[in-house]
């Protein structure tokens, strides 16, 4: 094994995690471990335009980098010069790029045919599921510090702007009141809950609660999937549709919400960032489980389709049944968000049993 660079060498490590608003937030606590281990390092991400002003707002980050179509990987890290870099997503071309740019200490999964382009590795299989993802990114700082690597979420600063703009939107839309937040899509990272049994749930709270009002979110290209479950809501006067709000004002609205219900998404992970209880609806198997992918907060609770659940037409066919969503039945989605709205549930993990 070639000498590298000591750990009380370190001064600028980079983290690389070019993926999805929900995988960055549950990669933050590497920044968090790094801190508290190396204080005297300069922690940077190396993160998408898309997820960047997140980052930004963390304390433990002193650095956001970004990949564009005029700044390559490679670009950055000449620039940047770090003397370390994590790569918490697996990526080819940025490992080639870290070679080249000679970043002496390259720590990656050592299960990749790429692997080679690595000079740490970390052997643990993540498909398996059995671990939080979180707790997968925080080991892969185990070649360079050691000891026992706890998770811990950082906080997301208040974003002034962000609120803001989440607050004139819904004054322009008329809106007053409590709220809580239905977030339907998913950005083709997880499995779809049905429009209907969204308002069918939707439907149920707002009778139950007669001071309240949904809003419905949006991201990009999910404008129709949002409207779609805004039709089948009965008290239209008291839904509000938003859609292009900017990270900021997303994670602003989540954190003025009475609770949030969303599948598998990084709006989930946002809203339990900012504390907001949350109900997500997850497949039941592994690697896409709740074991691995809830949101990390002290109030979430997770739902997966239970075996008493009819199955949808395409279980068996299509997809695998204890991963379908659509069977999770809107009884129990109403039952959890009752919890969440009236602040009793603590949050809980639901299994196939």
């Amino acid at each position: 094994m070639p000498v590298l660079t000591p750990t009380d060498q370190l001064r600028r490590i980079l983290v690389a995690r070019t993926d999805g608003l929900g995988d960055v937030i549950v990669t933050l606590p590497i920044a968090v471990a790094l801190k508290q281990r190396l204080p005297g390092a300069q922690i940077a991400f190396l993160v998408t335009p898309y997820t960047a002003p997140i980052v930004r707002r963390i304390a433990e980050v002193d650095e956001v980098l970004t990949i564009t179509e005029v700044r390559s990987g490679l670009h950055v890290l000449k620039a940047y010069k770090p003397d370390a870099i994590i790569f918490a997503k697996p990526d080819f071309r940025l490992a080639l790029e870290a070679v080249i740019a000679r970043v002496d200490v390259r720590v990656g999964t050592g299960y990749r045919w790429y692997s080679g382009l690595f000079t740490r590795w970390v052997y643990e299989h993540r498909r398996t599921g059995a671990k939080h993802e979180a707790q997968y990114g925080v080991n892969l700082l185990s070649p360079i510090l050691n000891g026992e690597l706890t998770v811990t979420m950082p906080k997301l600063p208040i974003s002034s702007p962000g609120m803001s703009e989440y607050q004139g939107r819904l004054a322009d839309a008329g809106h007053v009141g409590e709220f809580m937040v239905l977030h339907p899509g998913s950005r083709g990272s997880a499995a779809l809950y049905p429009p209907d049994q969204y308002a069918r749930v939707a439907n149920a709270l707002l009778t139950e609660h007669s001071g309240l009002s949904i809003v419905i979110t949006a991201g990009p290209g999910e404008e129709e999937l949002a409207r779609n479950v805004a039709s089948g809501i009965a008290a239209r006067e008291r839904v509000v549709v938003l859609d292009k709000l900017s990270l900021d004002g997303l994670s602003e609205l989540l954190r003025a919400a009475n609770g949030f219900l969303g599948s598998s998404s990084g709006p989930a992970h946002l809203a339990a960032l900012v504390g907001t209880p949350v109900v997500g609806l997850y497949p039941g198997l592994p690697p896409v489980w709740p074991a691995r992918w809830k949101p990390l907060g002290d109030h979430v609770t997770t739902l997966v389709p239970h075996p008493d659940e009819s199955f949808c037409p395409e279980c068996g066919k299509k997809h695998q049944p204890e991963n379908c969503v659509k069977r999770i039945a809107p009884e129990r989605v109403i039952e959890a968000c009752r919890g969440m709205l009236i602040g009793k549930d603590a949050g809980t993990t639901d299994y196939i049993s």
